[in-house]
């Protein structure tokens, strides 16, 4: 049963993160002929990234998703903000540990902060946990986080403490190559 719920609810969150209708065609249109950097203007470019991480929180983890990527930059600096949906693995001998998660990150210049939800299970045990994280990033593009795992179910997993240390890139045709 939990099998199902996890293989459905990884459908839902792909289907909500590809199913949106993000740019109308106008804003489109004015993406493409603006993507070369004006003076005093701001030029904005949204698209949809590959989502790959790595982590510790006590134990290594790794993840992979999609995103949904805006990059905002000008003459004054950049912004980005990134709505993504991530499967989450952590590996061990005995009992791996799984997570579907959902999550939004904000940057301005280097910081970066983000929330994130996430299901873990092992199929014998459940968890819900929310992270808030706060790190270095650049263009939303490559992110350095630390962030605080609040367990909804008193922390059944020994192997995963509160702190939790990330790289995460989102991996797209304009990956660290804005004006």
């Amino acid at each position: 049963m939990i099998k199902k719920i996890f293989f459905w609810g990884c459908v839902l969150i792909g289907y909500t993160v590809f199913g949106q209708d993000i740019v109308k065609k106008e804003v489109l249109k004015q993406e493409v002929d603006t993507l070369h950097f004006q003076p005093g203007n701001f030029t904005t470019v949204r698209q949809i990234s590959v989502r790959i991480g790595a982590g510790l929180q006590n134990d290594f983890y790794s993840e992979v998703g999609a995103a949904l990527h805006t990059c905002r930059y000008g003459d004054t600096g950049y912004f980005s903000k990134t709505y993504y949906a991530a499967l989450e693995w952590m590996p061990d001998q005995n009992n791996d540990i799984y997570g579907i998660k959902i999550g939004y990150e904000t940057s301005a210049l280097l910081l970066i902060t983000g929330l994130e939800i996430k299901y873990q299970t092992d199929f014998k045990i459940n968890d819900i946990v929310i992270t808030p994280k706060i790190g270095l990033g650049i263009f939303g593009d490559a992110n350095i986080f630390y962030g605080y795992n609040i367990s909804t179910n008193n922390t059944p997993f020994s192997r995963i403490r509160n702190h939790q240390f990330s790289i995460v890139f989102n991996l797209n045709k304009h990956f660290l190559r804005y004006p």
